[in-house]
C-alpha cells in the first residue's frame, strides 16, 4: 500500500512539473511543435501564454503580477483576450474564445487564490469610506494547488497558472497506476525462498498540444 501511494504522488508531481515545463531548461520538453521540443512558456512571450517580465511581443503585460486581489486576475484576462489571438492567414487575426476552467498555484498561493474566487465580495475602502460589490471574479475557476511547485524554488512560489488546462495538456497512459503483491505460496517459492516481492508501475506521460489554453503568469514581486 505504501508502495502504491509513493508511486501516485511520483505520477502526480510528474504531471505538474510538466504542465509548469519546470524541466525545459534540462532538454524534457513537453511542447514539441513539429516534432521538435521547445519551452511552452517562453519569457519573450512569442508563445502568446506569459504574462510577465522580459515580454518583448506584448509590452504592456511586460511587468509581474503578484496575485493579490481580483484586479491581478482580470489583468491576465485582458491579456488573454487582446494578445492571444488565432494565426489565420486569410484575414485579421481574431481573439480564441477559450474561457479559464482552473487556476494553478502553488501552495504558498493557495489560501491568496481560494479567497479571491471564493469570496462573494469585495470591499474596498478609500478616504476611510468603506464600499463593498460582489466580486467580479467569483467562481471564474477552480483553484488547484500543489506543493510540487513550490519545491521548484523561490521563483515558483509566486507564479500562477490560469486557463484550460484539459484542452492544452493530453495525460497518455500506457499502464495505470499498478501494485502487484507476491507471496510465500507463489510459484517462484518453488526456486528459492520467498516472503513477499513487491512491484509497482506505471508508464505515462504528458504533452501539451497547444500554447493558447493556459497562461503562466509571472508572480514575482
Amino acid at each position: 500500500m505504501a508502495l502504491g501511494f509513493y508511486l501516485r504522488q511520483e505520477r502526480e508531481r510528474t504531471i505538474v512539473r510538466a504542465v509548469t515545463d519546470a524541466d525545459a531548461s534540462s532538454g524534457n520538453y513537453v511542447y514539441r511543435p513539429s516534432g521538435t521540443g521547445q519551452q511552452l512558456y517562453k519569457s519573450n512571450g512569442s508563445n502568446y501564454n506569459y504574462v510577465g517580465a522580459g515580454n518583448t511581443t506584448s509590452t504592456n503585460h511586460a511587468s509581474a503580477v503578484p496575485l493579490l486581489d481580483w484586479t491581478d486576475v482580470e489583468e491576465v484576462l485582458s491579456y488573454r483576450a487582446t494578445e492571444v489571438k488565432d494565426d489565420r492567414i486569410d484575414g485579421t487575426s481574431r481573439p480564441i474564445v477559450a474561457p479559464v476552467r482552473q487556476m494553478l498555484v502553488p501552495e504558498n498561493l493557495r489560501g491568496t487564490a481560494r479567497s479571491l474566487i471564493n469570496s462573494t465580495e469585495i470591499t474596498v475602502t478609500t478616504n476611510s469610506q468603506e464600499t463593498r460589490f460582489a466580486n467580479p471574479v467569483q467562481n471564474i475557476a477552480e483553484v488547484l494547488s500543489s506543493p510540487f511547485i513550490d519545491e521548484q524554488g523561490s521563483d515558483a512560489l509566486h507564479d500562477w497558472y490560469i486557463g484550460d488546462f484539459q484542452r492544452q495538456f493530453i495525460w497518455t497512459e500506457i499502464w495505470p497506476v499498478q501494485t502487484f503483491l507476491q507471496n510465500s505460496d507463489s510459484e517462484s517459492a518453488f526456486e528459492r525462498d520467498v516472503v513477499l516481492r513487491v512491484k509497482a508501475r506505471y508508464f505515462g506521460g504528458v504533452s501539451a498540444v497547444d500554447t493558447a489554453y493556459v497562461t503562466k503568469v509571472d508572480g514575482a514581486a
